[in-house]
């Protein structure tokens, strides 16, 4: 609320000045004519109540010269967004414990998990892969739908291998018709591609000329490593053997794959480093965001105009129609 000729307030202060000079004015000598007042009205004035009346329909008078205003701010946003295709390794290699504590899909997902929640304004999508693609979740700004499909991968969901290729043309072809300021694939492995219809590098080749960077990480310590192996016992248990597994990776394909696409390889042998690759992705693909405030404000005086002329009104019927005034 504000007022936009707010200096006419300034005269409600000569109210009780003018009242006080129009009391001690010099009057004619004049006799009235009234009718009995009862005593136990003797000390209601209704002269007094008049004047009352008259001086608070004065004041919503001024109120309303000194026009009253809302105001309303709308905000428009404009949001330059980015799409991002997450896509992860569901191999047999993943369940691998050799990041930390714990298995390199658990680190992945929850790495993945924390970077969706980190995003606002952008459409992220997510495809798995081993032996072959699976779509999980489109690019959508819903993110509780990406968190779920995230959740929902586990290893042995799809034929084992390690079809890069594939999962990477894949997620580009959900890309390659995107409008967004940037379209970004973060592909995530931790083998050599091995099964799969496409090459990995033409399917980097197909992502450059969309104009999609690709970020490749290559996750897990190449060599001899030991993978965990869990059966079930007939009591309903779970029994834990470890069996040694040499992992191969292709860190010069990712890097072909990165550099083809104008985006970044990373190499990550232990979790703080993939939570800082993710956080540098972040940092880099960021949505432009523009605001534009419109103030509009919206005249008010209507109501205190009307109560002013009622008020007035009622002061002037009274005033005349009170008593008779002979001079």
């Amino acid at each position: 609320m504000r007022f936009k000729d707010w200096y006419f307030l300034l005269a409600l202060v000569l109210i009780p000045l003018l009242h006080r000079w129009w009391m001690g004015r010099g009057r004619p000598a004049r006799v009235s004519f009234s009718l009995p007042v009862p005593r136990e009205a003797a000390s209601w004035n209704p002269q007094f109540m008049i004047q009352v009346i008259k001086y608070v329909g004065l004041a919503l008078m001024l109120v309303a010269i000194a026009r009253p205003q809302t105001s309303y701010r709308n905000t428009e946003r404009t949001v330059s967004g980015v799409d991002i295709m997450m896509l992860l390794d569901l191999s047999a290699s993943m369940n691998i414990e050799d990041l930390g504590e714990r298995s390199r899909i658990d680190i992945a997902k929850q790495t993945m998990e924390d970077f969706v929640k980190g995003r606002q304004n952008d459409r992220i999508g997510f495809v798995a892969f081993s032996g072959e693609p699976l779509t999980m979740a489109p690019p959508t700004l819903d993110y509780g739908v990406v968190l779920k499909a995230l959740s929902d991968a586990h290893i042995g969901l799809l034929r084992d291998g390690t079809a890069i290729g594939d999962g990477l043309a894949l997620a580009v072809s959900h890309l390659r018709n995107s409008k967004a300021k940037s379209r970004v694939v973060v592909l995530l492995t931790d083998g050599d591609n091995n099964l799969g219809e496409v090459d990995p590098a033409t399917a980097g080749e197909i992502a450059a000329g969309y104009g999609i960077r690709v970020y490749t990480i290559a996750i897990g310590k190449e060599g001899r490593v030991k993978m965990p192996i869990r059966t079930q016992t007939p009591f309903g248990g779970t029994v834990t053997t470890y069996q040694f597994f040499d992992n191969a990776l292709n860190p010069e394909l990712l890097q072909q794959i990165a550099k083809v696409t104008n985006g970044r390889f990373y190499r990550v042998t232990d979790e703080e480093t993939l939570q800082g690759v993710f956080h540098e992705i972040d940092q880099l693909e960021k949505s432009e965001i523009k605001s534009t405030e419109k103030v509009k404000y919206d005249d008010n005086y209507g109501l205190p105009l009307k109560w002013a002329f009622v008020l007035l009104s009622i002061g002037l019927v009274f005033e005349l129609g009170w008593r008779r005034v002979v001079p």
